[in-house]
């Protein structure tokens, strides 16, 4: 029915009910008002909305996760269409559901609350309700859901900020009782697995509480399981061109050679942001000043080592302990110096293992660099002076 109330006398309704501690609540003052009246007062101009009579009473109906569901409707009459002519979200919730032929709603359990209202939209309509599978929420802290002021409430965080593979989101938010048949937290399942395994009657009713340690797993196996060609290379590429954009793009051989680095000696390695914004951006960058070894070495022992290390044939371990004792030097000492002159970091993975992916080679003319940076840093420092 149309309702002409003006704005005042809802107000004077909603402070009042506050006065006396009670919800407020539309008093159906418009009910009555013969249609003819109403019609008239439209075509003269007046602001009016559509409401909808709702008498005290009780719905049921089933929820596909939740069972039967009873609620007492007693909130008053409510609007369907705004005095601005657009109607409120119940009412164009049902009428897109019924223009789309909707046959499953599946929407956050807050929403379980209003179902009650849509139940009595759609016995209104005389159009037949779709199944209701109202689902549990993702919260912080297992009480408090995610809020849209929350960064990690989107997927773009994962994906563009995080460096997350797709499957390692899918696996987080499915390992809380999502409708996976005889699911297993220990798999990683592929998105083909959750649509075989999916049985909406597995969901569970309980929420999820956000768990960045099951996502650092998921992120470890699904970067172990991906794809290079399909999955990996597109994704690294563009977090490059994002973040380093001082950096050219190395080719594809390289890429390839990084991953399979991460894969067979970082068992941690979780997500790819890692490459572009955290420690293991020395897999795509070079050294490209001195400051970093000044800082840990003074002048002369740096070049000392460098030098002898520019000409080294060989960067064995126990070929690198000889020459160390030989000169007199402390073998901890020239094993970080040579750490810091491959990665600009004094943490890393170990020897061994730098001078297997960079090749003796490359590491050499990463000790040539750092002696021409050296001296550069020298004659820098004495211009600035």
């Amino acid at each position: 029915y149309l309702s002409e109330d003006v704005l005042q006398r809802l107000a004077l309704l909603r402070k009042d009910a506050a006065r006396r501690g009670e919800t407020p609540k539309y008093d159906r003052r418009c009910r009555s008002i013969e249609e003819s009246e109403s019609r008239a007062r439209v075509d003269a101009g007046e602001p009016f909305v559509v409401r909808l009579k709702l008498d005290k009473q009780d719905v049921s109906f089933e929820d596909e996760i939740f069972g039967p569901v009873g609620q007492c409707i007693d909130e008053s009459d409510m609007v369907l269409l705004k005095s601005d002519g657009f109607p409120t979200y119940h009412l164009a919730n049902i009428v897109d559901d019924r223009a789309m032929h909707i046959s499953h709603v599946i929407r956050g359990m807050e929403w379980l609350s209003s179902t009650g209202k849509h139940v009595l939209l759609y016995k209104a309509f005389g159009w037949s309700a779709p199944k209701w599978l109202h689902l549990p929420l993702i919260t912080r802290d297992g009480k408090k859901k995610l809020s849209k002021r929350d960064k990690d409430a989107f997927v773009d965080y994962y994906e563009q900020e995080l460096g997350a593979l797709p499957s390692a989101v899918l696996n987080l938010l499915i390992r809380n009782g999502s409708g996976i048949r005889d699911f297993n937290t220990a798999h990683l399942y592929s998105l083909d697995e959750m649509i075989a395994n999916f049985d909406e009657h597995c969901i569970g009713k309980r929420n999820l509480q956000l768990d960045q340690e099951a996502l650092d797993r998921y992120g470890r196996m699904a970067f172990q399981m991906s794809d290079f060609e399909t999955e990996l290379l597109p994704a690294i590429v563009r977090l490059i061109k994002r973040d380093l954009q001082h950096v050219q793009v190395p080719d594809v051989d390289h890429l390839r050679k990084v991953v399979d680095f991460l894969k067979a000696n970082e068992e941690s390695f979780a997500f790819l942001s890692s490459l572009t914004k955290g420690d293991f951006q020395w897999l795509l960058m070079k050294p490209t000043s001195a400051e970093r070894v000044l800082t840990v070495f003074d002048r002369e022992t740096a070049l000392e080592f460098l030098t002898y290390l520019q000409d080294c044939e060989s960067l064995d371990l126990d070929g690198l302990k000889r020459s160390a004792e030989n000169h007199g030097w402390q073998y901890t000492k020239l094993l970080a110096l040579i750490r810091v002159s491959l990665i600009d970091s004094t943490k890393g993975p170990p020897i061994k293992e730098l001078v297997s992916f960079f090749g003796v080679e490359e590491c050499r003319k990463r000790f040539r660099d750092l002696i021409d940076y050296i001296h550069f840093y020298g004659v820098s420092s004495v211009m600035n002076k």
